[in-house]
Order: structure tokens, then C-alpha cells, then sequence
């Protein structure tokens, strides 16, 4: 199976990594100085909980050209890139699977339309990580598996083709029935934390220690799914909505605090939240036109957000 990862950041790149030791035949779509630099180095990435390094050579291209086939596409680029991307991806009609594994809480029709009538599978990974001198220092998310599910059509063959590709890779891999319910969820998360973190310099640690601050941060996520509960729209995963929405809010607070100073605050999402703004901010502007849409008030949700856009 030839694969190609349309991206090659963080997460295309470990992706891409990862696929490759399994014995895939992936390539990675690099620009620019990243293509530069994997053209001679290659990528090394190690597990920050294992302490496993591994260094891969990936055949690379700069663009996808209309008669270039790959048996499926993932694409990892940022929501603020996806305009770039899509164009491209309608002119490869030959390619026959499509999967967006990114933040993207809405416009899923427009994905669906520059698919060209390919099935289209929407994901988000389950890893985060960070740029050091040479190498990508990543975590695997236990809260966060690799997610999957259908945007258009009925493919289910094609999420457990997916799937069994992301398992042989040693990821752990859950599918959700609502993919678009469940980035919207994530959307919200995300959007309220790099807030948060903005207001402290991007320093999570320094966010831990701020009680009122990630308890504006809670109040908003809960403001937040509450608008969605209003709009019909279910709170995926369960997780975040136990954790968010079930758990007394004392406790949210603290569980954040003390997830903020470890590796899944500083190694996963602190740095995409500091090196992504632009990204952030588009998230930002998109959940206050959801949350605005329903009949609730979000007063900290608007304080929070409108304060960072």
C-alpha cells in the first residue's frame, strides 16, 4: 500500500515514522526549509516515556501532481493551511482515499466536495510533541487514542482498513460514529486552553499555578459543550465530557493543574499551542460562532477567547 502524508510537521512526521518502521511504503510531502532538512537528515523521533529513538530515511516529494497515485492520502497540515491544501487535493482525482487528520470543527461539506466523490475519513492522532535541536521528542496521549470515523457515504471498510494500518504502526486506534461532533468537542478544548496558556506566555507550568486561570479555562470548555448540549450536538469522547461536565468543577481544576505541569501540558499541548497560533485563533473565532449560535450566555467563554483573537 503506498501511502502518502500531506504534511510534514510534528505529527506527519512521527506518523510518517511510525507507518515506515511498520513496513509501509510511505512518502512525505515536504516544502521549504523541512524538506531541506529531512532531505539530510531524515527523521529521528523518540518516545518521551520510553526513551526509544529511532531514525528513519522517507522518500519525499514537494508536490502532489494530478497523476501522482497513492492508495490513501493523510493529511496532517494546520487548519489555517487547509485552503492551501485543497485545491491540490481536487486536482488528484486517481487517488481513492482521503483522510483529514486535523483540527477542522467545521466546513466538512467543502472537504467532502474537493474529495471528488472519494471516500473521505476524518481523524485526529493521538500524539503530540515538540522540535528539539535534531530530533521530535513526542508522547503518546493514553487519553487520546487515535481517532477515526466517516465524514460521507458509508466506508466502513475503509475505517477498518485505516484502522488495521494504524495498529500495525503500534498505535492505539478508537473509531467515533460522530467525527465532526467530536472535533467540534476537541475544537472547544483546544481553542479555551491555548487561551489560557496565551495568558500566561505560553508556559504551561506557570498556567498550573494560576488557580483562577484554568478555572476561567474550565468554566469556558463547560460553557462551551453546554452550548453544544443546547445545539443537539453530543460531547465527544466521553472523557472529556465526564471530566469537563460531570466531574464537580474543584475537580476539574485540579486534575488540569497537575496535567499542565506534566508532559501532556508541556510535551503535547503547549508546544502546537505556542508555534500554532494562527491555527488557535481560527479555532477560537469558529467555537464563539458556534457557541453564540445556541440560546445560551457564555460569559467566560467570550471573556477568554475574545481576549485572544
Amino acid at each position: 500500500m503506498k501511502i502518502l502524508i500531506f504534511g510534514s510537521g510534528v505529527i506527519g512526521s512521527i506518523y510518517g515514522a511510525r507507518l515506515h518502521q511498520a513496513h509501509y511504503n510511505v512518502t512525505l510531502l515536504a516544502r521549504g526549509k523541512r524538506h531541506e532538512d529531512l532531505s539530510r537528515n531524515g527523521i529521528t523521533i523518540k518516545d518521551a516515556l520510553t526513551g526509544e529513538i529511532a531514525t528513519c530515511t522517507i522518500p519525499l516529494i514537494k508536490e502532489l501532481g494530478p497523476a501522482d497515485f497513492y492508495d490513501l492520502i493523510i493529511v496532517t497540515v494546520r487548519f489555517d493551511q487547509l485552503d492551501a491544501v485543497l485545491p491540490v487535493l481536487k486536482g488528484n482525482s486517481i487517488c481513492p482515499l482521503i483522510m483529514f487528520m486535523l483540527n477542522c470543527p467545521d466546513d466538512i461539506d467543502r472537504l467532502i466536495d474537493k474529495a471528488n466523490a472519494r471516500p473521505v475519513i476524518l481523524g485526529f492522532p493521538g500524539i503530540g510533541g515538540i522540535y528539539r535541536e535534531n530530533f521530535i521528542e513526542y508522547i503518546t496521549i493514553k487519553q487520546q487514542k487515535t481517532t477515526i470515523g466517516q465524514a460521507n457515504g458509508n466506508n466502513a471498510d475503509c475505517i477498518d482498513k485505516v484502522k488495521e494500518i494504524f495498529g500495525n504502526a503500534h498505535f492505539e486506534v478508537e473509531t467515533c460514529s460522530d467525527m465532526q461532533a467530536w472535533l467540534k468537542t476537541h475544537a472547544i478544548f483546544i481553542s479555551c486552553f491555548s487561551a489560557a496558556i496565551n495568558r500566561e506566555n505560553g508556559d504551561s507550568i506557570q498556567l498550573a499555578k494560576n488557580r483562577g486561570g484554568v478555572d476561567l479555562m474550565v468554566r469556558s470548555i463547560r460553557e462551551g459543550f453546554s452550548a453544544c448540549k443546547a445545539l443537539g450536538l453530543p460531547i465527544e469522547p466521553t472523557n472529556l465530557k465526564t471530566i469537563f461536565m460531570t466531574m464537580p468543577r474543584w475537580f476539574s481544576v485540579l486534575y488540569w493543574q497537575i496535567a499542565l505541569k506534566g508532559k501532556i501540558g508541556t510535551l503535547a499541548m503547549a508546544p502546537h499551542a505556542n508555534v500554532a497560533k494562527d491555527e488557535m485563533k481560527l479555532l477560537a473565532r469558529k467555537v464563539l460562532t458556534l457557541a453564540h449560535s445556541s440560546s445560551l450566555l457564555t460569559p467566560n467563554l467570550d471573556k477568554l477567547l475574545l481576549s485572544f483573537i
